[in-house]
């Protein structure tokens, strides 16, 4: 009987002790929008890198943006119905450099269409960071040296 109220002891202390394995910390600070945005722009990098790969694959070469836009709206407006609507409910691709509002993109194809250069940048940090990339599809952040 011992062994019984032993064991049922140690079965109630043990799963009295599960729920602490699940539990979730709580954030110690706010939550940081000039963060979010940032996965936002870096969201959109990721799709211009993934539609110059197409652009090369449909047309042997990579294209600057005007000709990137018209050959691939519908995926661009498709990436900004899904991710930016909820932020800014109006807005629309425009000309480089400021593509969204407040997203100044800098894209250079080399003159044999056969490499890229781009920045995509938010122009309202203060601390000037942008998302870099190539036609590497690799993709570094940036910001103003102190």
């Amino acid at each position: 009987m011992l062994k019984a109220r032993i064991f049922v002891g140690l079965a109630f202390l043990l799963l009295a002790l599960v729920p602490l394995q699940f539990a979730q910390d709580t954030p110690t600070a706010a939550k940081n929008p000039s963060t979010e945005k940032r996965g936002v722009i870096l969201g959109l990098v990721r799709s211009i890198n993934t539609i110059e790969v197409t652009e090369l694959y449909d047309y042997g070469s990579y294209a600057p943006w005007p000709i990137l836009f018209a050959h691939h709206q519908e995926d661009f407006n498709g990436w900004l119905k899904k991710v930016y609507f909820s932020v800014e409910p109006n807005a629309r691709f425009g000309d480089m450099p400021e593509i969204l509002p407040g997203w100044n993109l800098r894209l250079n194809v080399q003159a044999d269409g056969k490499g890229y250069l781009l920045q995509l940048a938010d122009t309202n940090d203060k601390i000037g960071f942008a998302w870099v990339s190539d036609e590497s599809g690799i993709i570094r952040d940036s910001k103003y040296m102190q």
